[in-house]
């Protein structure tokens, strides 16, 4: 079974957290801790109360693949196999990760060990 863990995007801050920096495991007061997550009818829910008002952060889910520098994949990434870029998206019809480039999608796996690279992620590279 693979580990189930979170990263989140700040589309205010333009900031990604990653899954050390939504724990906030360093913060033993849980009156200094500015993050927060809950689940809703199976929607995971985000949040940064640092400021005023509440931001709500994009959650994206580790998918429990890896590119060939070991990095992990998330949803929302965005990975090169042999020169073609390939957003990784949750398809709810299929109800698994796959890889999405242009009108192709493809399904995803252990095999992106060897052939995909991570080259950005949909915010932080929306050029992609």
């Amino acid at each position: 079974m693979r580990e189930f863990k979170f990263r989140a995007w700040d589309g205010e801050a333009r900031r990604m957290y990653s899954p050390e920096d939504l724990e906030q495991p360093e913060i033993k007061d849980d009156t200094k801790k500015t993050i927060y997550g809950y689940l809703s009818f199976g929607v995971l829910y985000i949040y940064d109360f640092k400021g005023k008002e509440p931001v709500e952060l994009v959650p994206m889910q580790f998918t429990g693949w890896y590119d060939k520098k070991q990095n992990e994949i998330y949803e929302g990434d965005i990975v090169n196999i042999e020169g073609v870029n390939y957003e990784v998206i949750w398809s709810e019809e299929s109800a698994a990760f796959m890889l999405q480039a242009d009108r192709t999608t493809a399904m995803g796996g252990e095999y992106l060990n060897d052939v995909a690279e991570v080259v950005g992620n949909i915010y932080e590279n929306p050029e992609y």
